[in-house]
């Protein structure tokens, strides 16, 4: 990768050319300049380092000071009559490497040697036309001279044979990270398959930056290509393809879906010789998911992956690299290469006391270096005015207790907020009402009004982004710095409009809580889940800003709750409930609406849970407090009457449910009309009842009623209709109408599949009756692996102890128990639940007279 290398003897000239690296490094870049102890990691190879770095240079600067020629070994012998003298050897390997370009650079006084002083190897020199740093012209402007020399040279060179995108704006220093270069490189390299390793760390650590110096300085181990990969601007199978098209030449079938072109890429990747490594890097990786499908086949053994990213343990098959703070020399060194260092060296005393301030983190050295860069101030000027902004350290205080880099941060952040006009600032304080998470702009744009928003995505982008106070990290999708999402609420607090900022948020929020249905689909879920974290910080840091009115208390508690329950996870969606029924009390006392619709909520997930008892006596104070506040005739106290009614069947108490279902029913009607998706669910509780009685001419006509209803107010496809059609289906196969109960069980399995998804109790609740209906038919081997299926996921989501997972597990003995009666046993598979059963009733039945 490198297009220079540096050969120098450190006791002839070991100052000077740190200076001339310096110079090259910041105009071709880092990785593009050679010079050993800035090049070769701790603990490599010294000889081979350097072997490898000539093979890939285009120039060799032979750095020749006063004593070059002469300097002597312990014994006294010439180093230079040395064979094996490594500064013989690279210039050796220089002259004799065709196409290779030799400068002789004469510093601090010395001349060309004379050939008769110079080993035969060596000779050769004497022909090449050598730049001399003169005393009298400048070192600054000797070195431009060189590098306009330089920049000719190169310009006619052909690029590299090694395909690579990498990023083209890499840090013209990069210090303080050898030992994290190594370290890196050992891990790579610990298996020959795939190995997978992420550089993690906070945001402004320098995750990205050592990718970049890792893909410098080891590309010389993978020939095969440096792929780049911006996990968060782009779909990253969309980049792996185009760079296979731009920069391997591979033909990929447009034709082909995306996994396809991705499958056919690692497949056809080219080798120039066998064992030849790729190096895949996907930088700002936030999910696992992102990616997952757009990985090498984990046994190849040609490619190796890294990512960068801000989450710790991203998955298992992932081994983290964790990035530490720089040193404090590191931290002087990166602000040399942003202020210069001749600004550096007038104010050393100052620029160490800044290091220290940001707490040797580089985000925060970058900020303040920048400052510095921009405005006419001076260093010392700037440690003042830090050292007296302490609004954001006390505001962060408790959460970053004793950190010196979270003090440093917030005042340098401090400094960039200073520079923000009104409308960013305001913009700024609301943003941090967001959760740490993603935040889709057109959230974010409801601090405006529709004719304002333009304006708003204008400062955004103009102040925000461009201060690096907001990070864009997709399209229309932004996020903060979790410490300066802490410095803007602390200038949120300070903010004369707080409190009507916290309000409008939390309305916001209140209007998408509000979009959960019941019985969230897949497609719903999906939609909300990057909402979800937001909805999460109304109900919990920014509760007292919900309003009173309209159940605005309620929905993001609700709409946390619905979307657990939607997916199945009971577990993850009690607190939400809990916490709604604290809240409204703590806010409305015992005695209020919307306290009777937390009560009614938990009893419905504890009944959800098979937790019977407990859902009783709150179903009961439900409506009896909505009795008594809303009166006799009322939706909400149809509803309780419905749910109390439902949990009474579960009970198999249907003396108990059927007034309750009877008075739910007429009240809706009156209340709502004869077409109501209410109206519907009441028919089908009623019907269910008669059903468990076992009247079915008196279910039959109130179940189709409410699928009619369904259908025509809800769609085709809605999880009620699938409801409806399940329970029409248990009612024909109760009746022995068996044909006519499938195709309805199908239909329900089917809209489920495909609203809920595989794994949500509703939809196995239906794969477990068509077993069921199936065994009842004998035909076991279609129904067990619907059993089968159900079951786990009954013991995933509801436990080992609810209704339906032990209900299932008896129908799944059953199943057996008549499969053997009927001789079918050997038409059931070899799956181990099912071998268990076997052999336990096969052990029964030894035991007994046969």
């Amino acid at each position: 990768m490198s297009s220079l290398f540096i050969s120098y003897r450190r006791s002839d000239s070991q100052d000077i050319t740190d200076r001339i690296y310096d110079r090259l490094a910041a105009r071709f870049g880092s990785k593009n300049v050679f010079k050993d102890t800035q090049s070769i990691s701790g603990g490599a190879e010294f000889r081979q380092d350097i072997n490898a770095a000539l093979s890939r240079c285009q120039v060799l600067i032979a750095v020749i000071g006063p004593t070059w020629l002469t300097v002597q070994d312990e014994a006294g012998h010439r180093r230079l009559d040395d064979t094996d003298d490594l500064v013989r050897r690279e210039i050796e390997t220089a002259l004799n490497r065709e196409g290779m370009r030799v400068i002789p650079l004469l510093v601090n006084g010395a001349g060309l040697p004379d050939a008769a002083a110079l080993p035969d190897s060596l000779k050769p020199l004497r022909d090449y036309n050598g730049f001399t740093i003169h005393p009298e012209l400048g070192f600054h402007p000797s070195l431009d001279r060189l590098i306009e020399e330089l920049e000719t040279f190169l310009s006619t060179q052909p690029n590299s044979t090694t395909p690579e995108n990498l990023p083209k704006n890499v840090a013209p220093v990069f210090v303080g990270r050898e030992q994290a270069l190594a370290d890196l490189h050992a891990q790579l390299q610990q298996h020959e398959v795939v190995a997978i390793t992420a550089i993690q760390g906070m945001g402004g650590i320098g995750k990205t930056e050592l990718a970049l110096q890792y893909a410098d300085r080891y590309g010389h181990e993978y020939p095969a290509g440096l792929c780049w990969l911006s996990a968060r601007e782009l779909n990253v199978g969309t980049e792996l393809v185009n760079f296979a098209k731009e920069y391997l030449s591979l033909r990929l079938s447009e034709k082909d879906d995306l996994a396809t072109q991705v499958s056919s890429c690692w497949r056809h990747w080219p080798q120039t010789r066998p064992g030849d490594r790729a190096l895949i890097i996907y930088d700002d990786v936030t999910e696992y998911e992102q990616i997952k499908d757009y990985l090498p086949p984990r046994h190849s053994r040609q490619f190796q992956v890294l990512f960068t990213t801000r989450r710790q343990r991203l998955a298992r098959n992932i081994t983290d690299y964790r990035l530490a703070l720089l040193t404090p020399a590191a931290s002087l060194d990166l602000m040399r290469a942003i202020v210069g260092a001749d600004r550096i060296e007038t104010e050393r005393e100052a620029a160490e006391a800044l290091c220290e301030w940001v707490g040797y983190l580089p985000l925060g050295l970058e900020l303040i270096s920048n400052h510095l860069d921009e405005f006419d101030v001076t260093l010392t000027e700037l440690h003042k005015r830090l050292k007296e902004k302490r609004v954001a350290d006390i505001a962060l205080e408790e959460t970053y207790d004793g950190m010196t880099a979270t003090r440093g941060v917030i005042e340098a952040f401090e400094l960039s907020w200073q520079t923000l006009d009104e409308t960013a600032q305001r913009l700024a304080c609301w943003l941090g009402l967001f959760a740490l998470a993603p935040i889709a702009w057109e959230l974010a744009a409801n601090l405006a009004k529709e004719d304002e928003q333009e304006t708003l995505s204008y400062v955004r982008d103009k102040q925000l982004v461009k201060r690096s106070l907001l990070q864009r990290i997709a399209p229309k999708t932004y996020q903060l710095h979790q410490l300066l999402r802490e410095f803007f609420l602390a200038k949120l607090a300070e903010r004369a409009d707080s409190d009507e900022l916290k309000q409008t948020y939390c309305r916001s929020m209140v209007k998408k809580s509000s979009q959960m249905p019941q019985t969230p689909t897949q497609a719903v879920i999906l939609a909300m889940t990057p909402v979800m974290p937001h909805i999460e910080t109304a109900a919990t840091d920014w509760q007292d800003a919900l309003g009173d009115e309209e159940n605005e208390l309620l929905w993001p508690f609700v709409a946390l709750a619905r979307f657990y329950v939607g997916q199945g996870a009971y577990a993850q969606a009690e607190p939400w409930y809990q916490n709604c029924l604290s809240a409204t009390q703590q806010r409305f006392g015992d005695s209020h609406p919307d306290v009777a619709t937390s009560l009614n909520n938990l009893a419905g997930l504890y009944e959800s849970q098979g937790r019977y008892e407990a859902a009783e006596p709150l179903y009961q104070q439900a409506l009896a407090m909505r009795q008594r506040l809303l009166g006799d005739s009322h939706p909400a106290v149809a509803t309780s009457l419905n749910n109390l009614a439902g949990l009474y069947l579960s009970q198999g108490r249907y003396e108990d449910a059927e007034p309750l279902y009877q008075q739910a029913l007429a009240m809706l009607q009156r209340l709502l009309g004869d077409s109501h998706p209410a109206v519907a669910t009441s028919l089908n509780n009623l019907a269910a009842l008669y059903r468990s009685q076992g009247r079915y001419e008196a279910a039959e006509p109130l179940y189709q009623q409410a699928l009619a209803m369904r259908q025509r107010l809800l769609g085709d496809s809605h999880p009620d209709v699938a409801t409806s059609l399940n329970n029409l289906a248990a009612l024909y196969e109760s009746q022995g109408r068996y044909e006519a109960a499938e195709p309805l069980y199908q239909q329900a399995i089917q809209i489920d599949l495909e609203a809920l998804g595989e794994n949500h109790p509703d939809f196995v609740i239906n794969l477990a009756n068509l077993a069921g209906l199936y065994v009842t038919q004998n035909r076991f081997s279609e129904a067990e692996p619907l059993y089968l299926h159900a079951l786990g996921v009954f013991y995933a989501r509801l436990g080992a102890e609810h209704p339906y997972t032990k209900g299932t597990f008896r129908a799944l003995q059953h199943l057996i128990t008549q499969a053997i009666q009927s001789d079918q046993a050997d038409t059931l598979s070899d799956h181990a639940m099912t071998q268990d059963l076997l052999r336990d009733f096969l052990a029964q039945q030894g035991g007994r007279d046969e």
